[in-house]
């Protein structure tokens, strides 16, 4: 090291070593505000009128919260379809939507449908396999004559699309809506 860098370092060092070492340790709490939502503070809980755990009996809004994130399950993406349409949040039923290649256009339209969809109740939602595609069979076990000449065991086809069963408008008879099903980076997402 030259010797300019060490007469430089000294006196630097002896100011360092002058003041008070007096550290300030800042530690975050999360709090649960008192109507369920969560706030970050350096004070207590209490001081900023919150509790430091989950009120008890939360409502079930609390338990249904909106989760972003792709559906990795096809049962996921019931689900959260399910708590869309039955909670009217057209958001979250858009979170839900394939939207790559839409424009703008096409956007603002199926918003308008999948709002619709949002308003009116559900009934059932389904999810549908495309139709087996039929196979011919040779007659009986006489008709076989290896292992080889056995059928083979039609492989199950995941699902295409979801049927979307919703009473229809004023509360009389039902309608049905038909999502088609997308899986893209291992997420399963529907298409109108």
């Amino acid at each position: 090291m030259p010797r300019r860098a060490i007469t430089l370092l000294f006196p630097l060092l002896a100011l360092v070593a002058a003041t008070p070492g007096k550290i300030a340790h800042a530690q975050i709490r999360r709090c649960v505000a008192p109507d369920g939502g969560t706030v970050y503070t350096d004070r207590s809980c209490s001081a900023v009128g919150a509790t430091t755990g989950a009120k008890r009996g939360a409502s079930t809004a609390a338990v249904n919260a909106y989760r972003s994130g792709c559906q990795r399950h096809l049962r996921g993406l019931i689900q959260e379809l399910s708590y869309a349409i039955d909670s009217r949040d057209t958001n979250r039923l858009a979170s839900l939507y394939y939207w790559r290649g839409m424009n703008s256009i096409g956007g603002d339209r199926i918003l308008d449908r999948l709002d619709a969809i949002a308003q009116r109740p559900l009934v059932d939602i389904v999810a549908q396999r495309p139709a087996a595609g039929a196979t011919s069979t040779p007659g009986g076990f006489a008709g076989w004559t290896s292992a080889r000449d056995l059928p083979a065991v039609a492989r199950v086809q995941p699902p295409s699309s979801l049927r979307v069963t919703q009473t229809g408008p004023g509360g009389t008879g039902t309608s049905q809506i038909v999502f088609s099903l997308h899986r893209d980076f291992d997420c399963w997402w529907i298409r109108l």
